[in-house]
């Protein structure tokens, strides 16, 4: 293997665990708000702020510290409650249409699947937006909604009464009871948006390359 190929492979890996780190921090202490205060929206909040404030520093973008919080700030309670909204009022229209075949999906859990998606694309297109431009929201909204994916399962999972929602509860049982759906969600924006700017910065230092 190169060098030139393993400095990638570390670039990319290094960032996507920064970013998985930093919206578990927050996702972690907006699950204690939400103990301790009961409040959706509140939680949302600090975890977008907080995970972008420490994203921007564990990536040393102290020039875009302010950008990256502001991006945290806003991408993810419009990509969890806007999608949530959505979600409810397609599927609601759907159930007053066809009504058994709704019930049908209900059960299986393809609803949280695709509503967690869907916020993992809303999520990706503000953040993107917001800290690069918007030449980086077909990348961030795909690469953001594509990581979803398997914790949309996971949620599905946990939802249905699987064996992991036991052992994660008594992962996390110092904490409390914590709502596991949230903050696996929440790491599914860390992990989007670290693998995102990554591959976004590899994007742009190839572009500058050919460009000399």
């Amino acid at each position: 293997m190169s060098q030139n190929n393993l400095f990638k492979i570390v670039h990319v890996l290094g960032l996507t665990l920064l970013g998985i780190a930093s919206f578990f921090i927050s996702g972690l202490i907006a699950c204690i708000v939400i103990l301790r205060f009961d409040n959706y929206i509140l939680a949302t909040i600090i975890a977008g702020g907080i995970g972008g404030f420490i994203l921007g520093l564990f990536h040393w973008k102290h020039r875009m510290l302010g950008r990256m919080t502001f991006a945290g700030l806003i991408a993810v309670p419009i990509g969890l409650l806007g999608s949530f909204i959505l979600i409810e009022g397609l599927v609601g229209g759907f159930g007053l249409l066809f009504p058994s075949i709704a019930a049908h999906f209900e059960n299986t859990g393809i609803g949280d699947i695709i509503a967690i998606i869907l916020m993992g694309i809303m999520f990706g297109v503000i953040f993107g937006a917001i800290v690069y431009g918007r030449k980086s929201i077909r990348l961030f909204s795909v690469v953001c909604g594509a990581v979803s994916i398997p914790f949309g399962l996971l949620v599905g999972a946990m939802n249905s009464g699987y064996w992991i929602k036991v052992w994660l509860e008594s992962l996390f049982e110092a904490f409390g009871k914590i709502d596991l759906n949230l903050l696996v969600i929440i790491i599914s924006f860390g992990l989007g948006i670290g693998l995102s700017i990554s591959l976004n910065n590899m994007l742009q230092r190839r572009n500058d390359n050919s460009s000399i």
